[in-house]
């Protein structure tokens, strides 16, 4: 049943209207602070939608989230503000457990913003999704609180609030060091497994090819080539080194390809019923051991949740809706862990991932029986229509968060977007798959060799591609810096994403 926009009913719109009115009164910032009421605002919404459409499973979900974030603001919060308070007035000592969001030193203080945190006294633990910690500015500490370390604090509060629904904790004495979780004999045993991969692979590869082939594999990063990761800042195309949609996606495709390959070699399992099915759910399940080999990275985590949602429907006979399922892995880690919405990374790739469906009916589709010139043509139209998504939903929270905009980004993404699926991830994919079963034996074999000499030469043309495009492009790369409020947020993507309905229809009806 497809959703009528000028059916919407009359209480829908009243809400809509009230809510925004009220926001941009309300605040002044920018967006991306994502301020608790504009989380009130997209679950009212969805609340409203599935209840027009009878979709009770994300209904349900909606439900718990709106509970969990309840209880944390109207229970959780106040409840450990009295119990801290407590503390102050008997000068007892707490230990806070928290990951460095961002950083901020004004007026003689430093200002950190943790995620996922732990208050501990003793006996007593309180889980936050976030808190705000300050101390007083000391030079020689600053360089210390850097963005993703995991931080443990002991010390003693001078002072405890609560502003915009997150805890403040105001530190006059404190010592600090490193947040460490104790490891399960899985972890330990997958640690040393990585640990065996990454020496085989620096034995084998060149500082430069390390540096390309690590991320791309195991989600690691190499530190001896800081040149190579600085061209991929410089030009945007940094996201291709870090395990997102995008790879998971492409491995999927591939294991996929494999498994059905394999499959055709015998005619009984060829002639299965159940063939089809099958090949998803082996294919399922190795993309969810890999994740498993690469520590389960948030941007992964999130592309094998949202694939899994699609193939699970698609073998039990139900056509989901790409959108839904991006908004049910969306609420998924929400009630996982309700700070993540903060995060840069969660609201670029999920703007990204949404412009991308809600255009979907405009890309042309390919057919078996198109020549391969034609076939070539529409790929590459496919590739400029997901580029172009992307920028338009993207492009207003990177200049008010980065400050900067790149039309470079635009081609280099069609160019190297694709040979990064046709020829580096295979290629490092297998490389990855021989090196761990070579494992144990000493790395000189003549068939690594030959695959990780071939690896190195296929990332090493990649990178060279890329830096002789940004010798050429660079000039597309200029500072912009917005300094938007809510209303030209919602003004600008009402415009975008009205257009494009618009669109779509035109589209659907024409075809």
């Amino acid at each position: 049943m497809q959703f009528k926009w000028h059916k919407t009913g009359l209480i829908e719109l009243i809400f809509l209207l009230a809510a925004l009115i009220w926001i941009s009164f309300r605040y002044h910032e920018t967006l991306n602070l994502l301020h608790p009421e504009w989380i009130i605002l997209g679950l009212g919404l969805g609340f409203l939608w599935c209840l027009r459409h009878k979709l009770y499973l994300p209904l349900f979900l909606l439900l718990l989230i709106a509970g969990t974030l309840l209880h944390q603001w109207f229970v959780v919060l106040p409840n450990s503000l009295k119990w801290l308070q407590e503390e102050i007035s008997a000068e007892e000592a707490i230990m806070v457990n928290g990951k460095i969001q961002e950083r901020i030193v004004e007026n003689g203080t430093i200002r950190l913003q943790l995620n996922s945190v732990d208050v501990i006294k003793g006996e007593q633990k309180q889980w936050l999704p976030e808190a705000i910690l300050s101390f007083p500015e000391n030079s020689r500490r600053i360089s210390s609180f850097y963005r993703g370390r995991k931080l443990q604090v002991i010390g003693r509060l001078d002072h405890v609030s609560i502003k915009k629904n997150r805890l403040n904790l105001a530190f006059s004495k404190f010592r600090y060091r490193n947040a460490i979780s104790p490891q399960t004999k899985l972890s330990r045993k997958r640690n040393s497994w990585v640990r065996q991969l990454t020496d085989r692979a620096e034995y084998h590869l060149s500082n430069q090819a390390l540096a390309l082939y690590l991320p791309l594999t195991l989600a690691k990063r190499s530190y001896d080539s800081r040149s190579t990761a600085k061209i991929f800042q410089e030009t945007g195309m940094a996201h291709l080194l870090a395990i997102s949609g995008l790879h998971i996606g492409l491995i999927y495709g591939i294991i996929l390809g494999l498994v059905r390959w394999l499959g055709r070699l015998s005619n009984r399992f060829l002639e299965h019923p159940r063939f089809y099915g099958i090949t998803h759910l082996i294919s399922l399940t190795g993309i969810w051991f890999y994740l498993l080999l690469i520590g389960m990275p948030t941007p992964a985590f999130r592309a094998v949740c949202m694939l899994s949602l699609l193939v699970a429907g698609r073998l039990l006979g139900q056509v989901h809706n790409p959108l839904y399922a991006l908004f049910a892995t969306a609420f998924f880690f929400i009630f996982l862990n309700p700070a993540v919405i903060y995060e840069v990374s969660f609201q670029l790739s999920f703007i990204a991932v949404f412009f991308i469906l809600w255009f979907l009916p405009l890309y042309p589709q390919p057919h078996e029986n198109d020549v391969f010139w034609k076939r070539t043509f529409k790929y590459g139209l496919i590739s400029f229509a997901i580029t172009s998504s992307v920028m338009l939903g993207t492009w207003p929270v990177v200049a008010s968060i980065f400050g900067r905009i790149s039309l470079e980004t635009f081609w280099l993404n069609m160019i190297m977007v694709p040979l990064l699926g046709l020829f580096v991830l295979p290629f490092c994919l297998l490389t990855l798959v021989v090196s761990a079963l070579s494992l144990g034996n000493p790395p000189f074999g003549i068939l690594e060799n030959g695959i990780f000499s071939l690896t190195e030469l296929v990332v090493e043309g990649w990178f060279a591609v890329l830096q002789n495009l940004h010798r050429w492009g660079d000039w597309a790369s200029f500072p912009l810096t917005l300094d938007w409020g809510p209303p030209q947020f919602i003004l600008y993507y009402a415009i975008i994403l009205g257009f494009g309905k618009l669109l779509t229809d035109r589209f659907r009806k024409t075809s």
